[in-house]
């Protein structure tokens, strides 16, 4: 039988012929382990591993004894005789673990870990424009340059690793965390960059210039970056802080009751690839639109089975530029909401007490003045 068969048995022989003290000194010499050494009438019997036993008979042979193998121990048995009455099964498995070992390198499937699902898409998105997804083989430079383009790419980790092991892509994240660094205060005042009445002088730096219940005017100095001694000698000190105050302000926009908008037509025209290990398949639209373009990723699954393959879909739903109406009183608010966001702009932190409201319509648009009264910090460096 062949030697493959006999590397994990054991076996007892018998060595019978002139001084076979001599074989004992070579096959020691050669490395090979006897057990259970007994001497015989004319010869002696003993016990070795299956892995030695051509070395045994190739001793044997060249020294002019006779090897006979009387006993043999160990599953080399049970796999001749399966091979030899079933000799599918025993190709099925050896093809098993060839596969086995050769997809071990595509990507079965990815896992994103704790990542938040809004985040993943994204990252898909990433992953694709490096070349990786199910289907494909994974190098070790591929990852490596695929993990660094993730980290300068997006800003929305502060720490990323990409781990493949047993053709499972890991991917573990830490979110960023931003941490303020305070600059130092330049030496410069604080003016007023708007009329109001002073509520609270919150200055940490320089030298106050109002108090409350001050009326102050655009422009007006709140905080001074310096201040004379008793000597005389000026002391100079970055001005820093808030000064809280009540503003009464007005603020006017304007929104056409017509504009040019892109709008949906309400077709769509669907792209869809396949990709499988070394092969790719593109459904092409019957009728291409263009448009808005959504992408999907889609890994193929067997049931729990995870499957080296997956479905890209790219879904185009159709735009077309028209000329869009809008109602008075929708165009009127619009016109509101951007006089609300022109004061957010000029002050993030305002808290609107009360508002006045002016709408007219005329020319062809809608017109809003909203007078606001809020409290906000005007501080600001010239």
């Amino acid at each position: 039988m062949r030697p493959s068969f006999w590397a994990a048995d054991t076996f007892r022989f018998a060595v019978t012929g002139q001084g076979t003290h001599r074989f004992l000194n070579r096959a020691a010499a050669a490395g090979v382990r006897l057990r259970h050494v007994l001497p015989e009438k004319d010869g002696f019997t003993a016990t070795a591993d299956g892995p030695d036993r051509c070395r045994l008979e190739s001793i044997a042979q060249d020294g002019g004894w006779v090897f006979t193998v009387s006993a043999r121990r160990g599953p080399g048995r049970r796999a001749e005789t399966l091979l030899q009455t079933r000799p599918g099964l025993a190709a099925g498995a050896v093809l098993f673990v060839v596969l086995l070992h050769f997809f071990g390198g595509f990507v079965w499937c990815i896992d994103f870990g704790a990542m938040d699902a809004d985040l993943q898409p994204d990252l898909r998105a990433l992953l694709a424009d490096c070349g990786i997804r199910e289907g494909m083989r994974l190098t070790k430079p591929l990852l490596q340059a695929a993990q660094a383009q993730a980290l300068r790419r997006s800003e929305t980790f502060g720490w990323i690793s990409l781990n493949f092991t047993g053709g499972c892509l890991s991917i573990e994240s830490t979110p960023t965390q931003t941490q303020s660094v305070r600059e130092e205060t330049p030496r410069q005042a604080l003016y007023a960059k708007a009329d109001g009445e002073i509520l609270a002088v919150e200055i940490e730096s320089g030298f106050p210039a109002v108090q409350v219940g001050d009326s102050v005017t655009e422009g007006r100095l709140l905080a001074a970056a310096e201040k004379l001694d008793r000597k005389g000698n000026a002391v100079p000190q970055g001005a820093g802080g808030r000064v809280l105050a009540r503003v009464r302000k007005q603020y006017t926009a304007a929104q056409p009751l017509t504009i040019e908008a892109a709008l949906y037509t309400g077709k769509s025209a669907e792209e869809t690839t396949l990709y499988l290990p070394g092969f790719t398949r593109t459904a092409e639209p019957e009728a291409p639109v263009a448009g808005q373009a959504q992408t999907v990723w889609e890994p193929l699954r067997l049931g729990r089975l995870a499957l080296p393959a997956c479905v890209c879909r790219t879904t185009t739903w159709e735009q077309t530029t028209e000329a869009l109406t809008y109602e008075e009183h929708t165009a009127a608010a619009l016109a509101l909401r951007a006089c609300r966001a022109a004061l957010l702009r000029d002050f993030p932190d305002a808290e609107i007490e009360a508002e006045q409201r002016e709408i007219s319509a005329a020319d062809g648009q809608a017109e809003a003045a909203v007078t606001y009264i809020f409290t906000a910090n005007i501080a600001v460096r010239p």
